[in-house]
């Protein structure tokens, strides 16, 4: 099966020292996410700054940033949503932060996207499943027609 892949992100939000993200649902009992917004181009990321009421600063996605949230966080999946067209997008994808980093550092133009992020209007936080799943769905039924 073919894995749904994007540009590797270059870039993230940052407000003061704290990189942005969606609001995630909690899972309770169940793996625990974390995400941050990641930007393949300028195009991207201007569009997703069209979309929202705030104003961002774009800062380059760092290794050492990576490595950190990756060896800190062991029981939270690390996320990175790629090139988001707004905050409040119903559905983005996201690629694991080990993904990001092993593009990154093996200078890779793409990234596998993992997960899917759907909004949830009520809460507005994203709920998050395995892309995989997702898929495998659309495999399935495309074999089947």
């Amino acid at each position: 099966m073919n894995a749904l892949l994007a540009n590797t992100p270059c870039d993230v939000l940052l407000d003061g020292n704290q990189r942005l993200g969606p609001k995630l649902m909690a899972h309770p009992g169940g793996l625990q996410y974390m995400a941050i917004y990641g930007f393949s181009s300028k195009k991207s990321y201007d569009l997703f700054c069209a979309n929202s009421d705030q104003s961002f600063i774009p800062y380059p996605l760092v290794k050492g940033y990576l490595k950190n949230q990756i060896a800190d966080s062991v029981d939270t999946v690390q996320l990175v949503v790629i090139d988001a067209a707004g905050p409040q997008e119903t559905h983005v994808n996201a690629a694991t932060m080990k993904s990001v980093l092993e593009a990154v550092e093996q200078k890779e133009n793409q990234v596998a996207l993992s997960f899917r992020l759907t909004l949830d209007r009520e809460s507005q936080a994203y709920s998050v499943e395995k892309a995989l799943a997702k898929l495998e769905l659309a495999s399935s039924l495309a074999k089947t027609q």
